[in-house]
């Protein structure tokens, strides 16, 4: 076996590319059974990261968009090198990412050349978007494939997901659909509101409970304003990361766009309805086995096209797919 290592590892920002990089963490152990992991990551998903096992210390790294952070980055390096790491992955893809593990002067920085910044790498990986997945993507800097046995998984009690579900007055006598019609990334990766109410009332009518779950309470206005049943109740603005993390675990389903919540609930061993529209599957697809779920995409000529807004001002990929399709698939998994 190789020697106890200290390892640094640069986390992605988004919620669902830090699930995913879970794999990695998890393969290194494998592979460096006395290793310590450590990681740089943003401060938003602290709670998050405080229930991945494999992580040891956490870091923490917040410069705002568009400014460098000299000093900052600095102060963290100057931390750091007591450490003696033997070698980082950066994961993320900007150039400033790769910065404090060569400030540190880590022996082997590994990661993709992307942002030109092969020069603060020691090993270094050409980079073609889109042409593995996520998780394989970083899996390949340690030379492994993906399979089902590293497939992510959060450290959750069975205390914790009882005081959510007694905060939340989650009715555990029933069956439990969690609804996340949210995506930070923009309204390209977001089905329809109108469809995802519709949804909610057909579940409600199969007398199963229906929780939203999300952060832009703005949605809340909608959704209030078109259901009205007590099997359906809006937790959009009212948790924290954390909560949602075992809300998510009490789920019997999880319907979701592509987002950090979809990769959450495959984590918590919920069963998944993925719903694409301008983001591929084949590139950041919930990792679930087949008997967990599956997704939904239409796979339209013009999709997926990973913007933002719809570049064609109709979000056909998105409004094609109908709530009760979702609902037809959706019960051959409850």
């Amino acid at each position: 076996m190789p020697r106890e290592q200290n390892i640094l590892v640069v986390l992605p920002s988004w919620i669902g590319d830090t699930i995913m990089s879970q794999s990695l963490l998890f393969e290194l152990k494998k592979i460096y059974p006395d290793c310590n992991i450590d990681v740089i990551a943003r401060s938003y998903i602290k709670e998050l990261i405080e229930l991945i096992p494999e992580i040891n210390k956490k870091y923490y790294l917040d410069i705002d968009h568009g400014k460098f952070g000299l000093r900052d980055r600095l102060n963290l390096a100057s931390t750091l090198k007591l450490n003696n790491y033997t070698r980082a992955y950066i994961l993320s893809n900007s150039l400033k990412s790769s910065i404090v593990p060569w400030l540190v002067k880590i022996p082997s920085r590994i990661g993709y050349s992307t942002e030109l910044r092969g020069i603060f790498l020691t090993e270094s990986y050409k980079y073609k978007k889109h042409e593995r997945t996520m998780v394989e993507r970083y899996l390949y800097l340690i030379d492994k494939k993906y399979t089902v046995d590293i497939k992510p998984r959060l450290n959750i009690t069975q205390q914790h997901k009882d005081k959510a579900s007694k905060k939340f007055e989650i009715n555990l006598s029933k069956k439990i659909i969690m609804l996340c019609p949210d995506a930070e990334y923009g309204s390209a990766k977001k089905w329809p509101l109108e469809h995802w109410v519709t949804l909610a009332n057909l579940f409600s009518e199969k007398d199963f409970n229906v929780y939203f779950l999300g952060k832009d309470e703005a949605i809340n206005n909608y959704l209030e304003n078109n259901y009205h049943n007590h099997n359906i109740k809006s937790l959009i603005g009212k948790t924290s990361l954390l909560e949602v993390v075992y809300l998510l675990s009490l789920a019997n389903l999880t319907i979701s766009n592509d987002s950090g919540l979809m990769h959450i609930a495959g984590a918590v061993n919920s069963k998944i309805i993925a719903i694409y529209g301008s983001s591929s599957p084949f590139y950041t697809p919930p990792l679930i086995s087949g008997n967990d779920g599956e997704v939904v995409y239409k796979g339209l000529s013009c999709s997926p096209c990973f913007k933002r807004e719809c570049p064609l001002s109709h979000l056909n990929c998105l409004r094609s797919i109908s709530s009760e399709e979702i609902l037809n698939i959706s019960l051959n998994y409850l």
